[in-house]
């Protein structure tokens, strides 16, 4: 065969290739259609029965979230704030949304979309006025909202839009309305970006840092381990085209047992070793939220899903430990501060003669609509909706909760991590069964994605589903995404 049909045999064969995908592209969108429709008189009356529960509630209940917002609406003193948030397609934008609407205040919601087509999300109850809002346009067309709705308060939720993005908005925003925004400035959010700046800023603000030291003689290790004795370091070599890479953990058990450890080491300026501290009590993270320099809601939990850390009296002083940081890292900062953060800590004990003593640093910190999730799902709705609302107040002073507020009425202010759904793909690769049979992997993570879909077509897994705002969950499920589905196939065509 010449060369010019191999190639064109070869062309052929992608082309089946393409068609292939497009024909299973095509099955999946039809199935899904097919799914929703076959639900639609079960998750019709569903829809029904909610509206029906939620009307009869509100007329003959004396309590419940109808009930109260009622009674804050009847309240000569309250002064209903109109709050824009944009990402209300995402769980924790319409939490936010159905929150802050409970209290009485007025709530405009939005979305980064270019799709004509109304969302779920923008049928929810909570919602006043609902926009959507280009992508290339973003700041002005939310400057634009914010002008028209008069808005108080501003909070980003949208994982569709950069930390940057923002952050450039807020200071537009800020300059020319009286619109508060909870979201750090540029200047802050630039320099929290990047990790050399982010350590350098811990640094100048004398806040604690896990050490790491490159090291070129023993002496330089004598002098670190002397300086710092209850510490506990790796020592590892920095060339990092080693393939057996050496870990030595320092201080050993006696003085003698180190001095004999480093003594062995080949160590020089042209073979430098790399010194870490390391933490005991392991990896742990702050989700906080920051207005003005103050810490108005904070949930700490461990870093690994699978930890044993949680609600225990024992956890007590780490907690604590944690708060105390954190309450300085915010106030550090200053009233330039205002946003979520999500701050990973490594927390190291220190014993003594007669206690122990927790030491806690900072080692990186991310911040933005991503972090927003665990906080919310763990913070009572009156501190969350009372620290919002504290930079719209004249003094700014953020509310002083309890401890047991502050940390979502655990005792400890601990968090167990959320419980995920199962997964044949984690299952598989704690076994790690790839090197037997290496296909597994792949079918594992169509399964979970499959199974993934059909829940969430079952309302009681479903984020946008609520007792009291059942329309949003209904309207996404059989109208939104069959749409979308149907307007893909048409595509593929």
């Amino acid at each position: 065969m010449s060369a010019l049909g191999v190639r064109r045999a070869g062309l052929r064969q992608i082309l089946q290739l393409i068609r292939r995908f497009q024909q299973g592209q095509i099955l999946r969108h039809l199935l899904r259609i097919t799914i929703s429709l076959a639900l639609l008189p079960l998750d019709s009356t569903i829809l029904f029965v909610a509206i029906a529960i939620g009307h009869l509630s509100s007329l003959f209940s004396h309590s419940g979230p109808a009930k109260r917002r009622s009674e804050i609406l009847r309240d000569v003193q309250f002064r209903p704030k109109t709050i824009l948030i944009t990402g209300v397609n995402t769980p924790h934008g319409l939490r936010v949304a159905r929150c802050f609407y409970q209290e009485g205040h007025r709530v405009v919601g939005a979305d980064i979309t270019d799709i004509a087509l109304a969302s779920g999300e923008s049928m929810s109850r909570a919602l006043l006025a609902y926009y959507r809002i280009p992508k290339p346009q973003y700041g002005s067309k939310l400057l634009d909202v914010i002008q028209r709705e008069k808005a108080d308060l501003w909070i980003p939720c949208s994982q569709d839009t950069s930390v940057m993005e923002d952050a450039m908005a807020k200071q537009s925003i800020e300059s020319k309305t009286g619109c508060k925004c909870i979201t750090l400035d540029a200047e802050v959010a630039m320099q929290w970006s990047h990790r050399e700046t982010f350590m350098q800023y811990l640094i100048e603000n004398d806040l604690p840092i896990m050490e790491c030291h490159q090291v070129q003689s023993r002496d330089s290790i004598h002098r670190i381990l002397h300086r710092s004795p209850t510490k506990l370091y790796h020592l590892r070599r920095s060339a990092p085209a080693l393939k057996q890479d050496t870990t030595i953990v320092l201080p050993k058990r006696t003085l003698s047992l180190t001095y004999l450890e480093v003594s062995e080491i080949q160590v020089s300026k042209d073979c430098p070793w790399l010194m870490q501290q390391q933490s005991r009590l392991g990896e742990f993270v702050a989700d906080l939220l920051v207005v003005r320099g103050h810490v108005a809601a904070i949930t700490i939990r461990p870093a690994k899903e699978e930890s044993d850390w949680g609600c225990s009296p024992l956890n007590d002083g780490v907690a604590a430990a944690i708060q105390k940081l954190m309450e300085n890292f915010a106030l550090k900062s200053g009233p330039r501060n205002t946003g979520h953060l999500s701050v990973r800590l490594m927390v190291d004990q220190e014993l003594n003669v007669n206690s122990i003593r927790y030491v806690v640093h900072i080692a990186a910190c991310a911040h933005g609509a991503a972090t927003i999730t665990q906080l919310l799902h763990s913070t009572p709705v009156y501190s969350l909706i009372s620290g919002y609302l504290a930079i719209c107040s004249e003094s700014g002073v953020v509310p002083n909760h309890s401890p047991e507020v502050l940390h979502g009425h655990n005792r400890t202010g601990l968090s167990k991590n959320p419980s995920q759904r199962p997964s044949l793909f984690r299952m598989l690769k704690g076994y790690d069964v790839r090197k037997v049979l290496p296909a597994l992997y792949p079918v594992a993570q169509l399964v979970d994605r499959a199974l993934y879909e059909v829940v969430e077509l079952l309302f009681w897994k479903n984020w946008r589903f609520s007792t009291t705002d059942p329309l949003p969950w209904w309207w996404h499920t059989h109208v939104y995404q069959p749409s979308r589905e149907l307007n893909l196939v048409l595509q593929h065509h």
